[in-house]
C-alpha cells in the first residue's frame, strides 16, 4: 500500500565534461547518490506502463533522461551508465542525425560548449558536434538505452519585442534558427520556443501584408507575428517529419518526446498527438505514477554546478507523492507581449 504513494522523479541532463557542461566527476557522484538512496533505474517503456497503470509501482524508481543528443554523451554519460549498470533515455534533435562512423574519443579534437556546437548546426549545418546515425544505433543495439525525439530542428522564436540588444552582443544561439542571415547589428529579443509560441518573425519589406495590425517595425526591420494556426501547421510538419525518423531508427511503436526548453500549450500538445507521439516529457516538477498523463511527464532539471547535496535534498523532497505535490514547480509559458 505504502508504494502507491511513491513517486518516480525524472532527471534531466544535457552535455557532458564540455566547457560549461556538467563535469564527469560531479556527474559520477550523482549516480553514485542515487544508488545510494536506493534508487533503481526504469525505462521509458516502463515509465509509461506504471503511469498507464500497466506495471505496478512496485520499487524505488527514477528515471535518467539526456536533451540534445550531444556526442559528449556518446564518448562519456553512456560508459558511466554502463558501470553503474544504469538505464538511460536520449532525446534526439532528429535534423541533426547525420551519417558518420561511431568516434572514440581519439577522433574528436576537441568538445564545443552546447550553446556554439547549436550555433554551427543551425548556421553551417556542422552536426559534428552531435551523436551520429551509427551512434544512435549503437546506443539502442548495443547498450540497451532509448533514444527518442526532441522536435526536428528545436527551433526558437522571439516571444516578445522587447529588445535586448544586438547579435554581436552574445545573443542566444536560437537567433540562427530565427534569422536566415546573421549580421552583427541585427536586434535580438527574449527567446521562446517556436512550438509552444506563436513569436515575432523577421520577414522581407516586401512580403508585408497592407495594414496588418500583427506588423511591427524596428530598426527598419518588420515583425510579425505568427498566428495559432501558422504555428499548428508548423508544429505538426515538424513532429511527423521527426516521429517517421526517430521510428525508423528506435523501431519502436511506443514514442515519447521531449518538449524543446520544456514548454508546451494545448496547441503544440494537439499537434504532437496527431504526429503520433505517445507521451511527452516537461520540465515541470510535480506527481509521476500512476495516473499521471503521460503527455505531462514531469522532470527536475540539474544545473550543470549542482552538487551530491543539492541532488540528494531534491530527491528526497520529491520520493513521495505527497513530497512532489507540496514541491511542485510549473514551467509556464510567458506572455507574449510587442513591448
Amino acid at each position: 500500500m505504502f508504494l502507491t504513494w511513491r513517486n518516480i522523479p525524472i532527471l534531466c541532463y544535457h552535455d557532458m565534461g564540455t566547457p560549461q557542461g556538467h563535469s564527469l566527476d560531479l556527474f559520477e557522484k550523482h549516480l553514485q547518490t542515487i544508488i545510494d538512496l536506493g534508487f533503481k533505474t526504469i525505462s521509458g517503456h516502463e515509465l509509461y506502463k506504471i503511469v498507464t497503470n500497466k506495471k505496478k509501482l512496485d520499487d524505488k524508481y527514477i528515471v535518467l533522461t539526456f536533451d540534445d543528443c550531444h556526442v559528449s554523451n556518446w564518448l562519456f554519460t553512456i560508459p558511466l551508465l554502463k558501470k553503474y549498470k544504469m538505464k538511460g533515455i536520449f532525446f534526439a534533435i532528429t535534423d541533426f542525425i547525420w551519417e558518420g562512423k561511431i568516434r572514440t574519443t581519439s577522433d574528436i579534437k576537441s568538445l564545443d560548449k552546447l550553446a556554439n556546437a547549436f550555433r554551427r548546426a543551425l548556421n553551417k549545418k556542422d552536426y559534428t558536434q552531435f551523436m551520429n546515425l551509427q551512434e544512435i544505433k549503437a546506443t539502442i543495439e548495443d547498450h540497451n538505452m532509448e533514444v527518442y525525439s526532441h522536435s526536428s530542428v528545436h527551433a526558437g522564436c522571439f516571444r516578445c519585442l522587447k529588445q535586448e540588444g544586438t547579435i554581436k552582443d552574445r545573443a542566444h544561439w536560437a537567433v540562427n534558427s530565427i534569422y536566415k542571415n546573421i549580421y552583427p547589428n541585427l536586434p535580438v529579443f527574449p527567446i521562446g520556443s517556436a512550438y509552444a509560441y506563436n513569436g515575432f518573425w523577421p520577414v522581407p519589406n516586401d512580403s508585408l501584408p497592407i495594414n496588418s495590425q500583427n506588423t511591427f517595425e524596428i530598426n527598419k526591420i518588420k515583425f510579425i507575428q505568427r498566428t495559432d494556426e501558422e504555428r499548428y501547421k508548423f508544429c505538426l510538419q515538424d513532429f511527423k517529419r521527426s516521429y517517421q525518423k526517430i521510428k525508423q531508427i528506435n523501431k519502436q511503436n511506443l514514442q515519447l518526446f521531449c518538449w524543446p526548453w520544456g514548454h508546451f500549450d494545448n496547441l503544440s500538445l494537439k499537434a504532437l498527438k496527431m504526429a503520433g507521439f505517445n507521451g511527452a516529457f516537461s520540465l515541470e516538477r510535480f506527481y509521476n505514477g500512476p495516473g499521471t498523463n503521460p503527455f505531462k511527464l514531469h522532470r527536475i532539471g540539474i544545473g550543470r554546478k549542482k552538487d551530491q547535496k543539492w541532488l540528494k535534498t531534491r530527491l528526497l523532497m520529491h520520493t513521495s507523492r505527497l513530497g512532489a505535490s507540496i514541491f511542485f514547480k510549473f514551467f509556464r509559458k510567458k506572455k507574449e507581449t510587442v513591448l
